[in-house]
């Protein structure tokens, strides 16, 4: 799933922090926690972060409130 996707209904507009699990290009599964005022700026961070998580931006596999 992408960001949009997962993160449906859960991400607010307040801002938060997130856990995201997500599957490498190995097919590895990983979770990683970030913090975002909005979808938008989730998505942006999530895009750039990943070439370094070795990912695609549609490997999500879920998205929870921290």
């Amino acid at each position: 799933m992408t960001i949009r996707e997962a993160g449906k209904g859960i991400v607010k507009s307040t801002g938060g922090t997130y856990q995201i699990g997500f599957t490498d290009l190995y097919g590895e599964e990983h979770e990683t926690e970030l913090s975002a005022h909005n979808m938008k700026e989730l998505e942006e961070l999530w895009r750039s972060l990943c070439p370094e998580f070795t990912c695609r931006q549609n490997s999500i596999r879920y998205i929870e409130q921290g």
